[in-house]
């Protein structure tokens, strides 16, 4: 009895400690939660004090404004590249420090470097490297005889495209590369050396233990580098701005220049509501999906069994 009269005593006085910090999260994240899905419903230029109600109208414009589908379009191949090659490539030289007998630290920091840059950072020295008159890109190409190859990479359309997802493949694959590292190390010597003495060897240990194993990992690593696919800005911005012509726009960045540019709050804030719930959609989709896989395939859950 005792024991329970002392555990309901420090309940207030728990909650006095994480008062502060809930206080924080309530005024910095549910109050312009809230504050803008109310704004999606109202016409408002950032000035003035008159903030009318239009009803469904902005959500409207948001329907019908194909350069912001067409920002999403370009985010879905952002995430798409990111969760296919970004991760291929984490996978793979993870796997390749894990086996690495001297060394594993040194590659460890210097492949997960990239990501300790900002945005900005990545997106103004890709810039420099990728400009067509001294970057070194151009000139490395001139200086080995391939002349007709030099290209102005960041004023196509076609190679824009190509740039940004290239940048954005380098800027995260270093993240995804730590926790597969993690995973790898996570899972049982027992497995392999079960697997072993089957026969198993190579691809075969691979497809049955490895894999498996890191089924969990794989489900994180992938909703994190999509979701970050399709929530890039700071690269798109420094790099092209979103040209050329909007070929490299995203949503974010579309919805900052409603915002920023034109003054439309009510319409950006529309935006803002239709594109966080497609990204709450997609990482609840593919987080059931991963589970499923997971769940089904994880050689310590069917050996618990």
């Amino acid at each position: 009895m005792q024991r329970v009269m002392r555990r309901r005593s420090r309940v207030p006085a728990a909650w006095l400690f994480l008062a502060p910090a809930l206080a924080m999260i309530g005024l910095f994240t549910v109050v312009p939660f809230v504050q803008g899905i109310l704004l999606s419903f109202q016409s408002w230029d950032g000035v003035s004090l008159d903030t009318p109600y239009i009803g469904l109208d902005n959500y409207r414009y948001v329907w019908h404004d194909t350069q912001f589908w067409g920002s999403m379009k370009n985010a879905v191949l952002y995430g798409a590249v990111g969760l296919v090659v970004a991760n291929a490539v984490s996978m793979v030289m993870a796997l390749a420090v894990h086996r690495a007998r001297r060394g594993s630290a040194f590659f460890r920091t210097v492949f997960y470097l990239p990501g300790v840059f900002s945005t900005v950072v990545v997106g103004v020295m890709f810039s420099w490297f990728l400009d067509p008159n001294i970057g070194i890109v151009n000139q490395a190409l001139k200086a080995v005889g391939l002349d007709g190859l030099q290209h102005n990479w960041l004023g196509d359309p076609k190679t824009a495209v190509i740039a940004v997802a290239a940048v954005f493949v380098w800027y995260h694959w270093g993240f995804g590369f730590i926790l597969f590292l993690a995973g790898r190390q996570d899972v049982p010597k027992e497995l392999y050396e079960a697997s072993s003495l089957d026969g198993a060897r190579g691809w075969a240990q691979f497809r049955y233990v490895t894999w498996p194993g890191m089924s969990h990992v794989t489900g994180i690593v992938s909703v994190l580098t999509l979701l970050s696919g399709l929530q890039i800005f700071g690269t798109v911005q420094v790099l092209t701005g979103g040209g050329p012509a909007g070929h490299t726009e995203v949503p974010t960045l579309h919805i900052y220049q409603q915002a920023f540019q034109y003054n439309e709050y009510g319409r950006a804030a529309a935006m803002s509501v239709i594109f966080g719930l497609c990204l709450i959609a997609l990482a609840c989709f593919q987080l059931w999906v991963s589970r499923r896989l997971g769940g089904s395939t994880d050689p310590r859950t069917e050996k618990g069994r």
